[in-house]
């Protein structure tokens, strides 16, 4: 259904699609004015007023990149050339959604000097809102259409230049909308990728058929319209069927894929960049205490996801924020909630990568792995001492930036597993004793909205001494100079704390790779005698290790956090691991795709070859408990401990504020928030002079600390 009207879609008037529902509308059909001499543009965000519960509908124009103005501007000239050909008019009905097999695909080239350039300078307002005229935008308009393959095609490929003539690769009108330019159209795509992504939504099972799959309904939370379209991993050949399946399997909708017809990319959130060295997360006051008091706040859509506030500004996130791309190099995304301890489980689907040397060029590259907070986010994962990662060509292991070999390559349409094994703090640190986190944070305006502003964590020399390579050797004119050097340059080396036992596990496809990485660094700040006094060396709650991706030209990838898995591991990975070894199949869970969340084998049914030998095994027989958990489960938690340090935060300045009272000299309040933040004005009630206020707060409470004209913005 189309509008409020229900009347068909035309694509020769203006239309605007809800962000929500992803239904068209008429734009004479809503109450919003829109400026516009085009019918086809997706730079705008739209929300009809069935999703937005009101009686009006949300409507806001957003920059548009290059590729949307080439794109747009190209997608409009085809349809004018069409109309002109045709002898057509607006309105007319060849145009419309329910003649849309009927109308051919446009194959009209265009020139960017003849043609776009004059297009794109009369419609600018409308293709390239809030961006500045420069005087060589055309220019760089004719960089993006040459070097963007995978969304415009030249007439001539062999001759391929930016004064070349240029078509769109998915001609197809109907299927422009916002987010359409944000992802590859190639036409010739990797042979795993014509296998296992489908342009709509993402729907895994294991070897259920596809009349199964159009029967199930389980949906996505952040959606109630799905499509159901099966799923097949790189591994597994069109036609092939797998004996050791169960056929009964339902399908179970896990997420969005990169597809151009319903993914709507976003850029990274750009308070990342205000000031290096600090990190920017939403907060909100508590309107129960009687104190102006900020505290955290969680913005939808609500779950373990990628963290906006925590990636690169090169690296665009999808609307559920569980698909990441980029068009630069390597870009990393983290997680928005860290593990401590314990074992955990997280699915990676390559979209698109390992593809190696394109035309001389190097393709879209992705890496997987797990990064601690202070890792580097416009860099690889495994580039520096904080982060492991696996590497998509080679499939070998990175970890400050040197490379080891491991386990087998990747590449579009695989699914990586990565499992995580951590050790509870006071069993691998003798003596250990866990403390409150101390949070730096202060309360500021950002473009409307109100944020806590948090130090950082600072990478320190001990660890960006581990990434120094040690010198080649050199001939001396005496052996025990030689020997003099070697032995210094061992006792130069830092002594890091690392966490006994803990261990990165990598599964492919279902196969085991083995263990990358064992007795990783302890998440905890090093000190050494470069740590200043501002820099921060206890736990304010956000270290850890964090699911980490980084993608390179192109690569994009899509997160599964559980609680349903593809490939979820054996009850007891590393059980499994030692008695098994690598390079051991887990096959697709039976029976829709057991809940993680349940203690049950999840083991598939064997040949009755590999039953009688399997009894001889005794962990392959008997029904072990899961000892590992889905990442999904960390979310709670997570936000669990947060609200209770909040909590602390308010008591301590509670008690704080009371301890006033009592004293003529103040004292010294607890770092929680500093006292020129403003978080410590007083809600004025009516009667309440200024005097019954400060005797509230204390007599020697400083005056001008919290009445300056500062703090009403909060």
């Amino acid at each position: 259904m189309y509008c409020y009207c229900g009347k068909d879609r035309n694509l020769t008037e203006v239309s605007l699609q809800c962000s929500d529902c992803l239904n068209w509308f008429h734009a004479k059909c809503t109450k919003i004015s829109i400026d516009t001499t085009i019918p086809i543009f997706t730079n705008y965000k739209f929300t009809c007023k069935w999703c937005n519960n009101s009686s009006s509908e949300n409507f806001k124009r957003i920059q548009a990149g290059w590729k949307e103005i080439g794109g747009c501007a190209i997608a409009n000239l085809m349809l004018q050339q069409h109309m002109t050909e045709s002898k057509a008019h607006k309105g007319d009905l060849i145009y419309s959604s329910a003649n849309a097999k009927k109308l051919p695909i446009f194959q009209y080239y265009f020139n960017k000097n003849e043609h776009l350039r004059p297009f794109v300078d009369k419609n600018w307002s409308s293709l390239c809102t809030e961006r500045s005229r420069t005087a060589t935008w055309w220019a760089t308009l004719g960089s993006c259409l040459y070097s963007t393959k995978d969304l415009f095609v030249a007439k001539d490929e062999n001759n391929r230049s930016a004064s070349s003539n240029f078509c769109l690769v998915d001609p197809n009108l109907w299927n422009i909308r916002p987010g359409h330019f944000g992802v590859s159209h190639s036409r010739t795509p990797a042979r795993t990728q014509r296998e296992a992504v489908n342009n709509s939504t993402r729907a895994i099972y294991d070897s259920g058929t596809q009349d199964e799959a159009s029967s199930s309904t389980i949906t996505h939370p952040s959606s109630s319209k799905r499509q159901l379209t099966p799923f097949r991993s790189s591994s597994e050949q069109p036609g092939a069927s797998n004996s050791q399946s169960n056929r009964s399997n339902t399908v179970i909708a896990l997420m969005e894929a990169s597809s151009s017809s319903i993914t709507e990319f976003g850029q990274s959130g750009e308070q990342n960049n205000l000031r290096h060295g600090f990190k920017y997360l939403p907060c909100q006051a508590d309107k129960l205490f009687p104190y102006t008091q900020y505290r955290n706040s969680e913005l939808p859509p609500y779950g373990l996801r990628l963290s906006k506030e925590d990636a690169s500004l090169s690296v665009w996130i999808s609307g559920d924020q569980l698909t990441s791309t980029t068009d630069f190099g390597f870009s990393m995304a983290r997680a928005n909630c860290p593990v401590k301890e314990g074992k955990w489980f997280f699915e990676v689907f390559i979209d698109r990568g390992g593809e190696g040397k394109i035309d001389g060029k190097d393709g879209a590259h992705v890496r997987v792995g797990w990064a601690r907070r202070e890792g580097n986010r416009n860099s690889p994962v495994g580039s520096d001492a904080y982060s492991y990662g696996f590497r998509d060509l080679t499939g070998q292991k990175v970890h400050q930036s040197r490379l080891t070999q491991y386990g087998e390559p990747f590449k579009t349409g695989d699914v990586l597993g990565l499992y995580i094994s951590l050790p509870q703090l006071k069993k691998a640190i003798p003596g250990y004793q866990p403390k409150s986190p101390k949070r730096h944070r202060i309360p500021i305006l950002f473009k409307g909205d109100t944020i806590f502003e948090y130090k950082d964590f600072k990478p320190t020399h001990r660890m960006n001494q581990l990434l120094e390579l040690p010198e080649k050797k050199k001939e001396k004119k005496y052996w025990w100079q030689q020997q003099q050097k070697e032995q210094k340059l061992i006792q130069s080396q830092p002594e890091i704390p690392i966490l006994p036992g803990s261990k990165i596990i990598v599964y492919k496809n279902g196969v085991c790779q083995g263990i990358a990485f064992e007795n990783l660094y302890s998440y905890l700040p090093t000190i050494d005698k470069y740590t200043n006094d501002d820099d921060l060396t206890e736990d304010d709650g956000s270290l850890g290790y964090y699911p980490a991706v980084s993608m390179y030209r192109g690569g994009t990838c899509t997160l599964n956090f559980g609680p349903h898995f593809r490939y979820p591991p054996p009850p007891d990975p590393e059980l499994d691991l030692a008695i098994n070894g690598p390079k051991q199949k887990v096959l697709a869970t039976k029976s829709s795709l057991l809940k993680t969340s349940v203690s049950r084998p999840l083991l598939s049914k064997k040949s009755s070859s590999s039953s009688s030998s399997s009894s001889l095994n005794p962990y392959k027989k008997s029904t072990g408990i899961r000892k590992w958990r889905p990442m999904s489960e960390r979310y709670m938690e997570y936000i669990t401990e947060d609200v209770l340090y909040d909590l602390v935060d308010e008591i301590e300045l509670w008690d704080w504020m009371l301890s006033q009272k009592k004293k003529v000299i103040p004292t010294k309040r607890p770092a929680i928030v500093e006292v020129s933040d403003g978080s410590l004005k007083k809600r004025k009630q009516e009667g309440t002079s200024r005097q019954e206020i400060n005797d509230i707060e204390g007599s020697g409470f400083p005056m001008t600390k919290w009445d300056s004209s500062s703090y009403n913005k909060f």
